[in-house]
């Protein structure tokens, strides 16, 4: 009996883990050098299709040359088209805020919904890295 009630623990746990889905946006790198001069100062990461419903993006810059009087900003975009769906306002990157970034969505993002990250920058020419969850 107690055997039984072993494998039948241990099948339960497998489908279980199998079935669930996780509960973990996947993380997209990035990497931008932007110039006020070159394409508006505008660049684009790679699609990010999100992994769930949450309406906020997480963007986390890890090496940057940002500084305090830099005009650089993030925001999320259905795609790299200057006529593209905005899916957040631009919110002002600086050396105090660009660790983490939490910006909102202010139009509906499901599940499955491809979205890039875009960077501009009206001032000086920077340097961002990191990555993002959508």
């Amino acid at each position: 009996m107690r055997k039984k009630l072993i494998t039948f623990a241990f099948i339960f746990a497998t489908a279980l883990t199998i079935l669930t889905p996780s509960a973990f946006a996947a993380k997209k790198n990035f990497s931008f050098s932007v110039t006020p001069s070159i394409s508006n100062g505008t660049a684009y990461s790679a699609p990010n299709p999100k992994d769930d419903n949450e309406q906020n993006a997480y963007i986390y810059t890890t090496s940057h040359n940002i500084i305090s009087s830099d005009k650089f900003y993030y925001r999320v975009k259905r795609s790299a088209s200057t006529s593209s769906t905005s899916y957040t306002g631009f919110i002002r990157v600086t050396p105090n805020n660009a660790s983490k970034i939490v910006n909102s969505y202010h139009t509906y993002a499901g599940k499955g919904t491809s979205l890039v990250l875009q960077a501009d920058t009206d001032l000086y020419s920077v340097h961002a890295e990191g990555y993002w969850y959508s």
